[in-house]
This record gives structure tokens, sequence and C-alpha cells, in this order.
């Protein structure tokens, strides 16, 4: 029995209309969001069509369910017509560099002007003003820009972008937050706004949370110190008083605690933690992060095939991971001694899952305990069981997040489709 609510009669965004001026991703994506929550998008095209026609999948999947008109915004008899347009829209989308709409005299504020209840959305790589607003760029310059570049280096210390364009998407799930806040706002004011998407926007705000949030600037070794001597506190008091083995780890483990807890100790550290921190060493380290851990990071099985280990703090996870790859010395090790010894500890998780198949994992596995998965080649990624069970649950193609299909959005549109009905021709 399907455990989901009844769908409601008409998908949230019905009756909004989007004229959509974007090409290629960013904005297509954003709008094919808008589409499948029940906008009827309008994509403006020039005669050429959008650049992304000579990709005619990708653009089939980024233009599903949207309206093709076909304009030449460069005409001067275009102004009356565009700004007809614009009248009757609740939102724009554009994604050209600062200052080409306002030559079609259709930037933010005449567009306001001509309709005050409008959502005006502007998606551009460096904003609508400062000294890059003009610059062109694309998604590996947005990404080598805002850090993403240097987080991801190899092992020769040569950074490099992800695979993905995530400056790309990323600011096109900014720009569907913008205009659904600006029109719920909308319906409270009855006044529309402009709204700057930023691709280097989303993206320094994604490596601002993980590097600061992980490794904060002003951090001192002390605080690990320190942490690590509570860690071994709680150890010691968790270990069991039987037998001289358990009595002996138990006081050792509370005076370890007590010497690292002490004040001079944690001066020491924080003089040798600034050291550290100016080696290449710490700041590959730096980069890594979580990848550092000794059991979060990709495997190779004997098939040749991979397996994921995504295990962060937790220790139940480890310990039920060492119980399935038949690692018990070591499924106690706390996580501050793990990070310390997470070279050798590595190799040891590698080397065990090296003597299996990747199937045998998955089935030896208790997956609810451990979090694993298969490393799954891009053309078997549908195959899956709980892909194809997400995808089926809105009867759907793969287009827009499973959440946001409010709608079946229907095939992209040929170029130039529907001018006559939408321009009265």
């Amino acid at each position: 029995m399907d455990p989901s609510p009844p769908a409601p009669a008409q998908p949230p965004l019905h009756g909004v209309r989007v004229l959509d001026f974007t090409q290629n991703l960013p904005g297509p994506y954003a709008t094919l969001v808008l589409a499948s929550l029940g906008a009827d998008v309008v994509k403006i095209e020039p005669p050429t069509g959008d650049t992304a026609r000579m990709t005619p999948r990708l653009f089939e999947i980024v233009n599903a369910g949207k309206r093709s008109c076909v304009l030449d915004l460069k005409r001067d008899d275009a102004a009356a017509t565009l700004a007809a347009l614009v009248a009757d829209a609740d939102v724009v989308v554009e994604g050209f560099r600062p200052g080409v709409m306002a030559r079609f005299g259709c930037d933010a504020a005449a567009a306001l002007r001509t309709n005050p209840r409008l959502v005006y959305c502007s998606i551009s790589g460096y904003g609508q003003d400062g000294p890059y607003a003009a610059y062109p760029g694309h998604d590996l310059n947005f990404q080598a820009l805002t850090g993403v570049c240097d987080m991801g280096r190899d092992a020769d210390d040569h950074p490099f972008g992800c695979a993905l364009p995530i400056a790309d998407l990323s600011s096109a799930m900014t720009a569907v937050s913008a205009v659904l806040a600006a029109l719920f706002a909308r319906e409270r004011t009855g006044v529309g706004r402009a709204i700057d998407v930023a691709m280097v926007d989303t993206l320094r705000s994604w490596t601002h949370a993980w590097a600061e949030g992980l490794t904060p600037r002003d951090a001192r070794a002390s605080g690990l110190v320190a942490g690590l001597g509570r860690t071994l506190r709680a150890h010691a008091a968790a270990t069991p008083h039987g037998g001289a083995l358990g009595t002996a780890l138990g006081a050792a483990a509370r005076r370890a605690s007590s010497w690292l807890e002490r004040e001079d100790v944690a001066r020491g550290a924080d003089a040798v933690g600034e050291r550290i921190k100016r080696t290449a060493a710490f700041r590959k380290l730096v980069r890594l992060r979580l990848h550092a851990l000794p059991h979060y990071g990709l495997f190779r099985t004997r098939d040749g095939r991979w397996l994921s280990i995504a295990i962060v703090d937790e220790d139940k996870f480890w310990r039920a991971l060492c119980e399935g790859l038949d690692l018990p010395r070591v499924a106690g090790v706390p996580l501050p001694l793990r990070m310390v010894g997470a070279a050798a500890l590595r190799r040891w998780v590698a080397a065990a899952v090296a003597r299996r198949d990747l199937d045998h994992w998955l089935a030896h596995f208790d997956r609810a305990r451990v979090p694993v998965a298969a490393v799954v080649p891009i053309d078997e990624v549908a195959d899956d069981p709980q892909l194809a069970w997400r995808l089926a649950r809105t009867g759907a193609p793969v287009g827009a997040p499973v959440p946001l299909v409010m709608t079946s959005p229907g095939p992209a549109p040929r170029l130039g489709e529907h001018t006559a009905a939408i321009l009265g021709r």
C-alpha cells in the first residue's frame, strides 16, 4: 500500500506564468523545476534557438513541459511585444550577463515598472554588480574561485573540479528557492521583487560551511587534545572492570586523560599545532576532511568493482563494520585514535574489502547498521531498486527531483512551436 497522501487536484504553481530567457543549463534547470511544480513556462528563444539544442538529449531533459516562443530581441519592434509578455507574466528568469537585458529594454527595473507584481530573477556567474560582474565564465571558473578546486586535489597536489557542473545546478536550485519565496511574499504584499542569483554565491556558501565548519580557522590544537582526554575518560568509564586486563586498560585511560587535560599540555599542543598547520601534510589533510577518515571512502572489491563506506563519527557503525570485515581487534578504537591511525586502519579496511566481490559485501552487511553502497556506473543508475522505486511514485520521466515533480511535464518543445499561440499571430 502506498503510504503517500493523495495528490492535490492542481499542482502548487498552477496558473503561474514564467517567461524563461535562459539557455544551456542553470536557468533551464531552474525553470524545469518550476514547470514540474505546475507553472506555465514560456521559453523565449532567439531565431537560432537555445544553444543547448545542439545537445538534443540534454535540451529535452531540462526543457520538458515548456512552451517555445521565438522572438528576436535585437529587432527594434521587439520591445512592445516584450513589454506585453512581461505585463502578463508572474515570473521572469534571465541568464544573460549584466546589462544585456537592459539593452533589450527589459532589465529588472524596467520590467517591474511595467508589472509591479513581477518576480524577476537574474542568474549570472558573478552577480549583477561587483568588479567581476561583466566577466564571462563557466562552471569550472566558479568552482576555482570559490575553493571547490582547491579542496579536490590528486596525489600530485593537482587541483581539479567536480565532474558535475555544481555551480550551474546549485545556482538553479537557489533560484527556485528564491522565486518561490518571492511568490509567497507577493501573496501577502502584492508586490514583486528583483532577485540576483550569482553562481559564486551559492558555491561560496557551500565551501564556507564545509571548510569553516569542519576546520575553523581559529581552532586550536588544545581543543582536540582536550577532546581526546574526555573521550579516553569516557572510554575508561565504559571499560569492564572485570579481570586484570580490563582494570589495567581503565587505569591507563584515566592517567592519559588526566595528563591530556593539564594546562601545560594544552599550551604545548597549541604551539605544536601552529607549526603543523603550516605544513603541506596538514593542508592536504584539511582538504580531504571526511575522506581522511579510515572508514569514509571508496574501496576496491575482489572483482574490480567498488564499495562506498561512509562512516563519520558513529562508533556503532565502526563496530558493525569491523564485525562484518572480521577486524575485531580495532572495533573498540575511539574516533580520535582512528584519526591518528587513519593510514594504517584504512589499509586494513581496504585489504579486508578486497578479499570478496562487491555482491558478497552488499549481501553480507546488515545495511541498516552499516552505511555502505555500491559505486554504480552512470548507465546503470536507473536500474537501482531504490531509485527506480522513487521514480515510479511520480510516474514522470527523470528530470526534476522526485518531490518537486507535481505534474508530468510532457516533452520539450520544438523551436517556435508555440509562437503563434503566445503572440497571437
